[in-house]
């Protein structure tokens, strides 16, 4: 024996190197809406986690712009709009910091787009969370009026529509 020994990886090393991450969160809906500019339409994602927490993120955007396709918690988009009547896209950098700055604008978008916030009536630039909302109320209501969702689900699972005869 030379004595050099030759590392052995162990069965977690090899399974955590093959087996892909699985997401806890289940898209429950999914929607576009024109970006803040109206030159891009913006294709967003909500989210379930098993713990019953609702979640954010933008998965498209037409106009190529780069963005952060990470989830955002309910909680810390609420924790942000609850009151607030100057909000801009720069108050939305704190739900992904240290990310694209885009994102604050397209999640804007998406919460003016879903009934959360509004133009502010004062200044047109500003806008201002909308009285007795929360991201999960007005999450719960678009997916109550559109169930047309859960069948966009089920066609990314990878099932085909069966052929009409």
């Amino acid at each position: 024996m030379s004595g050099i020994e030759t590392p052995v990886e162990t069965p977690s090393e090899v399974e955590s190197e093959t087996t892909p991450e699985i997401d806890p969160i289940q898209t429950i809906y999914e929607g576009q809406c024109e970006s803040l500019s109206g030159r891009s339409t913006l294709t967003y994602e909500i989210g379930r986690h098993p713990d019953g927490t609702l979640h954010l993120r933008i998965v498209k955007n037409s106009g190529g712009g780069m963005f952060c396709d990470e989830w955002i918690e309910a909680r810390l988009i609420d924790s942000i709009v609850r009151g607030a009547t100057e909000l801009t896209s720069r108050s939305f950098q704190a739900l992904q910091p240290g990310r694209s700055v885009n994102g604050a604008g397209f999640a804007m978008a998406v919460l003016k787009a879903l009934g959360l916030i509004r133009v502010n009536g004062e200044n047109s630039r500003l806008h201002e969370h909308v009285p007795t909302e929360t991201f999960e109320k007005v999450a719960m209501a678009r997916t109550a009026t559109e169930p047309a969702t859960a069948a966009k689900t089920v066609a990314k699972s990878g099932r085909r529509k069966a052929k009409e005869t």
